[in-house]
């Protein structure tokens, strides 16, 4: 396409778009039995387990539901599977949104999404409320990140985060509501494929299983701060894969597994070496290939490394030892920074600041030492404003 019919194009879907949002604003009526699911990877988190718990529990009588996609063909079996759903082409190939999207977020009552963005369609004045579901709160500082007011609710985990999350999103703190994240309820599930496939994964009665969530480091697009940190290796603590085919080996003799998860926005490591044999890199497929959810999961782990991650916060309600990995901490407080003034008070396990310190994390594992117990139940409690129930407290938070 010619650089004069991109622009023709791009001109004349903004045209069409005012023109629909005009239209939409003073010409289409508000479905009060309409609700549209958005989530980053598609159908999935916060609103998915939103959304399947309202399909259990009977609101599929009273609401129908659109979910917002990239492709929905891929998505023709869970159309038969759930009551009143259809999938719908959320944006274009140039990542514009379609016109059949905007039209169901101006007839919507209820639009929930775990990446509300300040580029999406509102019909005014209606009593339309937008649910912020978001996908976690974490260590990281977002205020670069300069979103606007996009939504009339927002989720947190605890009042700690009420604060910062109204100064990233620009808005109130009126508008956020700290009884957690719909994903938490899975964490008591207890489903018994999750614990089949952790038992799976183990030699024996006596293996520790570990794992690995480090936040991204580069994302290919160069829009963090942290990404202009120079790194020697894509995985932290580690200087090269000789690096982590040592600790593969300390792992093997200690009877440990260790399972690394890629972050969603992380680019692919560059080494994927299956000499590995209690190592293994997963990503998102390796639970849709299990069957389970993630955070089904995670209650039949036995530990979790991360760093500055979320997931740090959601494991506490797990309440299992958890090793922080620091050896970038001084440069990402320079480049990203913290929510925290004081964030290594608020990282209640093993501080891991390089190779040594991760041996020390998995051997204490091993030999039943939690020397951190006491720490994960204070900073829960100031993160963590529940600890059950979370999709229940959320649909009658909002009269749902």
């Amino acid at each position: 396409m010619s650089s004069c019919s991109a622009l023709f194009e791009k001109v004349w879907h903004k045209g069409m778009t005012i023109g629909y949002e005009f239209y939409g604003n003073h010409f289409v009526s508000v479905d009060d039995s309409l609700i549209v699911f958005s989530s980053e990877p598609d159908f999935s988190d916060n609103a998915f387990v939103l959304f399947e718990y309202m399909q259990k529990n009977g609101y599929a009588e009273k609401y129908h539901f659109v979910w917002l996609v990239s492709e929905p063909k891929k998505f023709s079996e869970e159309q038969k599977k759930y009551k009143n759903t259809v999938f719908v082409q959320y944006r274009d190939k140039n990542k514009r949104m379609c016109f059949k999207a905007m039209e169901s977020l101006m007839k919507a009552k209820y639009f929930m999404g775990t990446h509300v963005r300040q580029s999406r369609v509102r019909k005014r004045n209606t009593g339309q409320t937008i649910i912020n579901l978001w996908h976690g709160c974490g260590y990281k500082d977002t205020q670069h990140l300069a979103w606007n007011d996009a939504f009339d609710y927002c989720l947190v985990p605890g009042d700690v985060f009420v604060k910062t999350k109204s100064e990233f999103f620009g808005c109130s703190e009126s508008h956020f509501l700290p009884i957690g994240y719909p994903r938490s309820d899975l964490l008591f599930s207890n489903n018994p494929k999750a614990a089949e496939a952790a038992e799976n994964l183990k030699k024996d009665s006596n293996t520790k299983l570990i794992i690995w969530m480090p936040t991204f480091r580069k994302t290919g697009k160069n829009k963090y701060p942290e990404e202009n940190i120079e790194y020697k290796f894509e995985l932290p603590i580690f200087q090269s894969v000789d690096g982590m085919h040592r600790f593969d080996s300390f792992c093997r003799e200690n009877n440990i597994i260790v399972l690394i998860k890629k972050h969603q926005y992380q680019v692919d490591f560059a080494n994927k070496s299956k000499d590995f044999t209690n190592i293994l890199m997963i990503g998102n497929d390796f639970f849709k290939e299990i069957g389970v959810q993630m955070y089904e999961f995670l209650p039949f782990t036995d530990a979790l490394i991360t760093d500055y991650s979320s997931a740090a916060i959601d494991y506490l309600l797990v309440d299992k030892p958890i090793g922080f990995t620091l050896d970038d901490y001084e440069q990402y407080k320079k480049t990203r920074g913290f929510v925290f003034e004081n964030p290594l008070e608020n990282m209640p396990g093993e501080h891991i600041f390089d190779y040594e310190g991760l041996e020390s994390f998995v051997s204490d594992l091993k030999n039943g030492i939690d020397k951190y117990s006491d720490d994960r139940k204070r900073v829960k409690s100031a993160t963590n404003n529940e600890s059950c129930d979370f999709c229940k407290r959320v649909l009658e938070k909002l009269k749902i």
